[in-house]
Parts: structure tokens; sequence; C-alpha cells
């Protein structure tokens, strides 16, 4: 009996002992489900009713962690009840706060009152009552704003924000649903449904409306658009937009996109409903790349059954639709290409609108080793059949052999690059207009580039000068005029664009650039030039040395500069002038294309295009685009409005004004308004707003 009592004094004194170790170190585990801690515990009914006060801590073994000032743990009844102020992460990296939560062993089923949550894209959403029980979470008197506070516009006020009676989410679907849901703008109520859902921010598509476009316009009235997307498949889907004008024909589009083992495949339609009895205007475009083991195969059709239709319902702005079939296939050094297209000149009246290529075949064989005087080889062929729009047909076969070796003296320091190039041309015309012709064409040319690259470096800069001569030897041929010299094409060995030219008589090309960087951010071009034809025939009438020709291009972190003058040699007087430059000033963002050619020596034209956008405050930006002919001081079209675009909302207001005319395309002026809901979308991919001059990116 002794014995006895002796064990049963050493197993009370030994589970008092476990009891006060568990309670100093404030920790208990919960059927190795949650482990429990915090300042005060205390335990009752032989651990399974644990009470715990004061910074009270209860994590999963997954990480999921709820945090609250006392906490109630009932392990026979695997129920969890939690009081003032609770915090649960979960392991989206989301965080909950509540007044009062119950929720089991695995925190998986919860309620909670009084609910107020930072979601892991840092949205926010408030509600009197959460319910969340297997795949269902409902939140009562609900609000949810995507809105940061710190870019809020007005004080308390987010851009926008949804009310609801009730919320739920489906994780199962993917899917949110609302009942009885107000949107607010500022605060301001602006839209009620009784009902609507959309897909929660885990899914990548899902059917549903995208957003609106509402549009005014001169000549098609009220414009009202609202896309409808449908996706069918994971690489299949649809969008389907009706558009509706008060004063002009609807019509509706129609946008398909699948992508499978096969290819990649889209088709763009559209068609309006006819109603001032014209008859029923239409669009097709579709595109498909095949794939395949030999190559790109790719499949392309545009056609319109009315020239004007997709230009004056802005659908896009295209004057040349393109039909027809490529095929292309490269090795390491062989490259092959079969093509036969179509393309119809929208903008022709009382005219032939098509041509056709059909077909064109190009073999080229590249970086064949010359063993014999050590340089490359390169052979081009071609072969093509065309109708043009003056109904003639010509055939051509055409082959070209390139031989090129570059040399570097390193005693002192010339760089020549050395170039042979012979082409074979067959062209047979048959003319509706004028006699046929048949004949062979050869055009031979041996050329050299020598340039003297002086390179001086400092601590701060880099700086290149380096001459540059060009003589080229090459025969005067009947076949091509004298051709245009540009700062583009001054140290070009063949000037000529066509396959069937080739620039004739000997000449050379001489010049120096000019090259300064900083290895930092700011650098300088500069390259002047001259091209002299020598014995020049007397049928030719252009001039032996030509003008002056100057080019610079200058950046500075993020702004830059590039022009191009031409000057004439006799009179030193400005011929034209090409200029295109994007400054940043403070809060000011500018580009502006510029474009002059003097009236002495041609036909005066002068335009200047520009694009801008001023960020006067926080989020609101001014932003004006247009182009303007200052030869006649008119305007070709215009366009200026506001846009605010913060993190969570979108407003885009613009007036325009277009001066094109063409057929039923008339002059017109209107608006384009556009509200964005993020994370919905950005009006900088919505709506419909002209575009005049160069876009700021």
């Amino acid at each position: 009996m002794t014995e006895l009592l002796k064990l049963k004094y050493f197993y009370i004194i030994f589970l008092s002992f476990i009891a006060l170790t568990i309670v100093t170190t404030n920790k208990i585990s919960a059927d190795q489900k949650i482990r429990i801690t915090a300042d005060e515990m205390q335990i009752e009914q032989e651990g399974q009713i644990i009470k715990a006060k004061g910074n009270a801590v209860a994590q999963d073994e997954k990480g999921l962690k709820m945090k609250s000032d006392s906490m109630l743990y009932d392990e026979k009844q695997s129920l969890i009840k939690a009081d003032g102020n609770v915090i649960l992460n979960d392991s989206d990296g989301s965080t909950y706060f509540f007044e009062k939560l119950e929720t089991d062993n695995e925190i998986k089923n919860l309620k909670g009152t009084n609910v107020r949550a930072r979601l892991d894209d840092d949205s926010r959403i408030v509600g009197s009552r959460l319910i969340k029980k297997d795949h269902i979470t409902s939140l009562e008197d609900a609000e949810y704003t995507p809105c940061l506070e710190n870019d809020y516009l007005i004080e308390d006020c987010p851009g926008w924000k949804l009310k609801a009676n009730k919320i739920f989410q489906d994780n199962k679907t993917k899917t949110i649903h609302y009942d009885h849901a107000r949107i607010h703008l500022f605060n301001i109520p602006v839209f009620y449904l009784p009902y609507f859902s959309h897909p929660d921010p885990s899914v990548n598509k899902r059917s549903g409306f995208l957003m609106p476009t509402v549009e005014t316009d001169q000549n098609l009235g009220d414009v009202f658009s609202v896309p409808i997307f449908y996706n069918i498949k994971s690489n299949l889907d649809l969008t389907f937009t009706p558009t509706i004008h008060s004063k002009s024909n609807n019509f509706y589009s129609l946008n398909y996109r699948q992508l499978n083992d096969i290819g990649l495949f889209n088709i763009d339609t559209s068609i309006d409903d006819n109603d001032d009895n014209s008859g029923t205007s239409n669009h097709l475009f579709f595109d498909g790349n095949l794939s395949n083991p030999y190559g790109s195969l790719d499949v392309f059709l545009q056609t319109s059954n009315n020239d004007t239709y997709m230009r004056k319902n802005k659908i896009n702005k295209l004057t040349v639709l393109r039909s027809g079939l490529s095929f292309e296939m490269s090795s390491e050094n062989r490259f092959l290409s079969l093509d036969t297209v179509s393309y119809k000149h929208l903008a022709i009246q009382d005219g032939e609108q098509w041509e056709y290529v059909y077909p064109r075949v190009r073999y080229n064989i590249d970086n064949v080793e010359d063993k014999i005087l050590n340089g490359k080889l390169s052979i081009n062929n071609q072969f093509d059949f065309n109708k043009d729009l003056n109904n003639n047909y010509t055939s051509l076969a055409a082959s070209q052999i390139n031989w090129s070796k570059n040399i570097i003296e390193k005693e002192n320091g010339l760089v020549f690059e050395n170039k042979a190039n012979l082409r074979v041309v067959s062209i047979s015309v048959d003319s509706k207009t004028t006699q046929d012709t048949d004949n062979i064409r050869f055009y031979p040319q041996i050329s050299t580039t020598i340039s003297l690259p002086l390179l001086k470096t400092a601590e701060y800069f880099n700086q290149t000068l380096t001459p540059i001569v060009m003589p080229i030897i090459s025969p005067y041929n009947n076949y091509t005029n004298a051709q245009t010299i540009s700062n583009s094409n001054l140290f070009s060995t063949n000037r000529a664009i066509s396959i069937k030219e080739w620039e004739s008589g000997p000449r050379i090309n001489y010049g120096i650039e000019w090259f300064l960087d900083n290895n930092l951010d700011k650098s300088l071009k500069f390259t002047f030039g001259q091209s002299f034809r020598l014995n020049k025939n007397n049928s030719d009438t252009a001039e032996e040395l030509s003008d002056y020709y100057f080019s610079s291009d200058a950046s500075i972190n993020n702004n830059y500069i590039n022009n191009t003058i031409v000057v004439d040699r006799n009179d030193i007087d400005v011929k034209s002038i090409s200029m295109n430059t994007y400054s940043e000033i403070y809060d000011l963002r500018f580009k502006i294309d510029y474009d002059y050619s003097s009236g002495k020596y041609s036909t005066i034209n002068e335009q200047v295009a520009i694009g801008g956008e001023y960020n006067f405050k926080n989020n609101f930006f001014l932003k004006f685009t247009g182009t303007k002919d200052v030869d006649t001081n008119k305007n070709i079209g215009y366009q200026y409005g506001i846009l605010y675009e913060d993190n969570c909302l979108g407003i885009d207001l613009n007036y325009y004004r277009d001066l094109t005319i063409d057929r039923d395309i008339k002059e017109s002026d209107g608006y384009s308004f556009t509200v964005v809901l993020k994370p919905f979308g950005s009006t900088r991919n919505y709506g419909k707003s002209k575009v005049f001059g160069p876009l700021i990116n």
C-alpha cells in the first residue's frame, strides 16, 4: 500500500511538473494541428479546454496564423473562439481583421463580425459579418475598393468602390457574386445592379462584359460600344462588340482567336445593319500561322466590300488591303521563301485598285567561304510574276552574286570594306498601253569603303572621329534614273530599291562621322557627306557633285533630338529639314516631328506633328496630339483631352477634330469618354480616341 501511495505521489508530481512547464512556456500542441501561445494560459478538462489571454496566437502546420486579445480552444468540438482585435493571415498573403471570430481547428471554416480585410493585391474589403464554409465565403453589408489610400484624390474618398448587401465567393468556380450592388465614384452612387458576377483575381480569363466606350461624332452621332468576351476554352475565345450609332448605321464586330498544335488563327470581322438602305458593308480579316517541320507558313486575308467603311467607323485606318500566303524556310546559311499576294488600294477612285504578285520565289545562300581570296560569298536568287496598277504583267528572274572581304591595316589603322557584285536580271513586260519588252540586264559593280577610326578616350568620355571615302566602279545603264540621295543612303553602295534597277555610273561617296559619349546617358553623333559622280553621261540631268548632307543625333537622359538637313552646294541654302525630338521638362513630355522642303527647289511642303502629355497634378494628365500643314496653314487633325489614372480608376475625356475627306468620309469632330474601373482594365488600352501626332508611351 505504501508503495502504491509513493507511486501515486510520483505521478502527481510528474504531471504537475509537465503542466507547470507548459504554462511557463505558454505553448501547447492541440491535436498536432494547432499550436497556441499566449501571455497567460489556463487548461481545463484535462487539456481539452484551453483559455489564452494576452497576445494569443494560434498557428497551424501550414503557417496559417491567427492572433487576438483572448482565445478559447475546445478540442472536443474542434472549435476556436477569438475575441478582441482578431487578426488572421491566410496563405495567399491577405490579412483579415475581426471583432470576434469562430473557426475550426484547421482554421478553414470561419464566422466573424465587423470584418476588415487587406487582400494580397492591396485592395480592401469591409463587412458586418463573414461566414466561410467549405468552398463558399459570404460577406454581409460589404464594401470593396482596390484604391490605395495614399492615392486618394479626395481625403477619405476612394476613386471608386462597390457596395453590396451580400458578396459570395465560390472557390470552386473562382467566381464572385454580388446581390444588390451599387458602384460609387468618389462616394457618389452612379450605377445599380440587382445582381452581377465576375471571376476572382486568380482567373486569367473568363466570359463576361469588357469596358464600354462612349463617344460623340459629328457624322456618326452618339456612339456606344460594349465588348462581350466569351471564353470557349483556355486556347479558344471570341469577343463580340455591338457598336451603336445614333446618326449612322450600327455595326457588329467579332474577333475569334485560337491557338493549338497546328498553329495560331485569328479572325476579325464586322458587318453593319444597313439601316440607311445603301447596301450592307462588311470587312473580314483572317490570319493563320501554320506550324510545320519544314518552315513557317502564313495565310492571310484582308477584304472589305466598301472602300471607306472601316475608316469611317474607326475600325482601322488601312488604305491598302493585303491577302495571300507566305512560306519561309531557313537553315544555317540558306533561306527560301515563297509568297503570293494581292493588294487592294482603297484610296484609288476611278481606276484600277488591284495589283498582284503570283508568285514570288526567293532563294539565298550566305556566308560561303572563298578559299582563293579569303573572302565571303553569297548568292541571291528571285523569280516573280506580277500585275501592277497599270495592268502591265511582268515576269522577272534575277540572280546576284556578292563577294566581300574586310581588311584592317594594323600599322596605320585604315579599314577597308571591299565588295564586288554582279546582278543579272531577265525581264519580260506585257504592257496594255505600250509595246511589249523583253530584255536581259547586267549590273556589275566593285566598291570599297575606306575609313580611319580615330579614337580618343578620357576619364569621362569616349570620342571617335571617322573619315570615310567610298569609291564605286559601276558602268552606266539605260534602265536606272539618277537616284535621290538622302542622309539615310549617303554611304550606300546602291541607292536603287527595285530589283530591276541598279544605281549606274562610277561615283565617290565621302564624308566624316563624329561620335561622343560619356559612358552614361549622354551622347552626340554628327555626320557630314557628299557624293560625286564621275564621267557623267550627257543625257543624265543629275548634278555631278551633290548637295551637302548633314545629320545629327543627340541624347541626354531620356531626351533626344534627331536632325537631317540638305544644303544646296551652290548658294548654301537649306533645301530640306527633317527633325524628330522627344523632351521631358519637369512634368511635361512631348514629341515633335517636323518636315520641310523649300519651294525654291521643289513643291513647298512643311508639316509639323506634335504629341504631348503634361502631368499637372498627381494623377492628372493633359494630353494633346495634332498635325498641321504649315505651308497652307491648315490643320490635318488634332485631339486634346484630360486623363486621370491612378491605381484603381481611369477617366479619359477627349475632344478631336478630323479634317480627312474621302467620298462619304467627311470632316468631323466629337468627344470620346472612357471610364475604367481597375483592375478590370486601363484607359491606355480602351477607348477609340483619335491620334493625329506622335504617341507618348
